[in-house]
């Protein structure tokens, strides 16, 4: 849109585009607050800090395309980009706050954690494995992919 007083393009907030991301993004986050709490009270301290660290890595990759797809396809200004996207990132303490707060039986934090790795195969194996198809050469490198 046109702003007429100033002559100044008014950008148009796609509000449908930005809610289903910054909704998706914390019932995401929530989860893994669950998944961080579940390893820190059921594993060892290293697995609990490798597992704190693979959702770290792949959150800052996950945030950062959540932070484009606000600013460049859903209208935000940065600011507002940021500041929804941070909003969004405080779910996984809730998460980790909510497990803590309960007594999950042990089978129940072992579906939890067994739902963690999973997700973590899955972005392995949808995000990772297809930017490795350029670079194999033969049958070779497929079977160690595999």
């Amino acid at each position: 849109f046109q702003d007429n007083a100033t002559n100044e393009s008014i950008p148009v907030v796609n509000k449908r585009l930005c809610a289903s991301i910054l909704l998706g993004d914390g019932f995401h986050n929530f989860a893994d607050g669950f998944f961080i709490a579940a390893a820190f009270r059921s594993c060892s301290v290293a697995v609990a800090i490798s597992i704190m660290l693979v959702t770290l890595f792949h959150e800052i990759a996950q945030e950062l395309a959540d932070f484009i797809v606000l600013t460049k396809f859903g209208g935000l200004p940065v600011w507002k980009a940021l500041a929804f996207n941070f909003l969004s990132g405080l779910t996984v303490c809730l998460g980790g706050i909510v497990f803590l707060a309960t007594t999950p039986t042990d089978t129940a934090t072992g579906v939890i954690l067994a739902m963690a790795g999973g997700v973590y195969i899955n972005i392995a194996a949808c995000e990772t494995a297809p930017r490795m198809e350029g670079a194999m050469k033969g049958r070779g490198d497929r079977a160690l992919m595999l």
